[in-house]
């Protein structure tokens, strides 16, 4: 009888240590697995000419590396030279941009942008992206074709300070905040390419907590 019982305490240890092994090993692959970013679709907006390469390169990067679509748009499909030399050609024209197809709009900036502060298609495409659950970004003085399509009305915003762009939120209703970045409700505005990496990530958390 005791060396039968040794044989069974021998065989209970045996799976007690299976049992904690499979337990160590699902604790082990949980943390990677509590989190999952759904992909979301993005469309980025830069001018023809003089777009800002980082405030481009950063978000388009970041946002990929995070498993969202990102397409570009322009006024054409040839390629666009930022202000610091970087190609970048578009896959298509802003005027064959469905809506339905994004959840969320981002205008680059540089002094090329603004060749879209008056331009009605994108307009239209930021007032569309401006009512949520859409999510709405622009960098630089790109937020001043928000300001001008008038989605910026009570809202807070940031731009790239000078007297014509403050002046330009202003008479678009908007508050303006001296910060990198500034998020109001579904609208992010960034200051310039210094800010890049910031908005890149709001914009990705923004996309985030919109799952």
């Amino acid at each position: 009888m005791p060396h039968r019982n040794f044989k069974k305490f021998l065989v209970e240890i045996a799976v007690l240590a299976l049992v904690s092994f499979a337990c160590g090993q699902k604790k082990t692959e949980t943390p990677g697995e509590e989190k999952s970013i759904t992909p979301r679709s993005v469309l980025m907006v830069i001018a023809p000419q003089e777009f800002r390469d980082e405030e481009f390169k950063s978000p388009f990067e970041y946002l990929k590396n995070l498993s969202h679509n990102v397409r570009v748009a322009s006024t054409d499909t040839t390629t666009a030279t930022g202000m610091l030399g970087m190609k970048v050609k578009p896959d298509l024209r802003i005027k064959d941009v469905d809506t339905l197809a994004y959840d969320a709009l981002i205008l680059v900036g540089g002094t090329g942008s603004m060749v879209y502060w008056d331009d009605q298609t994108v307009h239209q495409l930021v007032k569309y992206f401006a009512r949520p659950p859409k999510l709405l970004a622009a960098i630089c003085i790109a937020p001043v074709t928000l300001a001008r399509a008038g989605v910026l009305k009570g809202k807070e915003a940031t731009v790239y300070k000078n007297r014509t762009t403050l002046d330009e939120l202003k008479k678009g209703g908007a508050t303006y905040i001296e910060k990198d970045v500034v998020v109001s409700e579904n609208i992010i505005t960034a200051s310039g390419p210094k800010a890049s990496d910031k908005f890149a990530q709001a914009i990705a958390t923004a996309l985030e907590n919109h799952q």
